[in-house]
């Protein structure tokens, strides 16, 4: 009877796997690529592209080029589209001794 019990358990379990899915969010000097896509995005693309994905950690890539603006704006996209996320990662890229920073 045990044996039925548990079988019949496991079967009315829903069997969806938990992922922990990130996304890489690379911020350039004025604008913002994400994870392998080449297209470069703006601040409300960023923000309506993250809404419509599913993910728990971001890793934000910042360039050397990027300025202050550009990454408060990145961090403002995150908590706008995904204000319950279990991550935010910071990494840095990029070396002043090749820059070719428009703005700065």
């Amino acid at each position: 009877m045990r044996i039925i019990f548990t079988f019949t358990l496991f079967l009315f379990l829903p069997f969806t796997a938990l992922a922990d899915e990130t996304i890489t969010i690379y911020v350039k000097e004025s604008n913002y690529l994400t994870s392998n896509s080449k297209v470069k995005l703006t601040f409300s693309e960023l923000e309506g592209k993250l809404k419509t994905l599913n993910v728990s950690t971001v890793i934000l890539d910042v360039d050397y080029c990027a300025g202050p603006e550009t990454l408060a704006n990145a961090y403002l996209a995150i908590a706008n589209a995904k204000p319950m996320l279990k991550d935010i990662k910071l990494n840095l890229s990029g070396s002043h001794k090749k820059s070719k920073c428009k703005n700065t």
